[in-house]
C-alpha cells in the first residue's frame, strides 16, 4: 500500500487529501454531531412537549369549567315535556306565542333507532327584529341539547314585518 501512495505525483496527493478531509467532515457532521448533540435536543423536545402538555390541560379545565356554566349537555326539557310544549312557553316568555301561525312537531329516528331526533317546524307572522332575537336567545341560550337548525325569514313590504320559519331540533333518547 505505501508503494501505491508513493507512486502517485504531488497533485494527486492533495486531491486525495482534500476528498479525504471533505469525507471525514461529511461523516463528522452527519453521523458524529447527531449523537453528541442528541441528547440535548432530545431534552429540549421533551420540555417543549412537556410545557405544550400543561397548556392543554389548563385550556381543557377552562373549556370544562365553561360548559359547566352553560348547562354543558344538559337538557333543559323537564322529564315527560316535549319540545313543542318547551317551545310554546319559550315563546310566551318572548310574548311572540300569538304571532306564531303554525308549529309542525315530527321525530326522525337514526339508522340503528337508538336515537331520535324531536324537531318542530315553527312559521312566526308580523315578528319585528327584536321579538325574534329574543326568542332565538331563549331557544339557544337554554342547553346544548336544543339548536336552531334551520331558519328562513321573509319581509313584508307593507308593514316592515318578518315572516320567519323555524326548524328546531334536539336529541330524544
Amino acid at each position: 500500500m505505501k508503494g501505491w501512495f508513493e507512486r502517485l505525483t504531488l497533485r494527486e496527493k492533495a486531491v486525495l487529501g482534500v476528498a479525504l478531509s471533505i469525507g471525514f467532515l461529511t461523516a463528522l457532521k452527519f453521523l458524529v454531531a447527531p449523537v453528541l448533540t442528541g441528547a440535548s435536543s432530545g431534552k429540549k423536545r421533551l420540555a417543549l412537549r412537556q410545557s405544550e402538555l400543561a397548556r392543554m390541560q389548563t385550556l381543557a379545565a377552562e373549556l370544562r369549567s365553561v360548559k359547566g356554566a352553560g348547562k354543558g349537555g344538559v337538557s333543559p326539557l323537564k322529564p315527560g315535556e316535549s319540545l313543542f310544549a318547551f317551545l310554546d312557553t319559550t315563546a310566551g316568555k318572548s310574548g311572540i306565542r300569538g304571532k306564531v301561525s303554525t308549529m309542525k312537531p315530527s321525530t326522525v329516528k337514526s339508522r340503528d333507532g337508538s336515537v331520535s331526533l324531536s324537531v318542530v317546524e315553527m312559521k312566526i307572522v308580523d315578528l319585528d327584529m327584536k321579538e325574534l332575537t329574543a326568542f332565538l336567545h331563549g331557544v339557544e341560550s337554554s342547553g346544548d341539547l336544543i339548536r336552531v337548525r334551520d331558519i328562513s325569514l321573509t319581509r313584508t313590504e307593507k308593514t316592515k314585518l318578518l315572516t320567519a320559519v323555524i326548524y328546531i331540533e334536539t336529541v330524544a333518547l
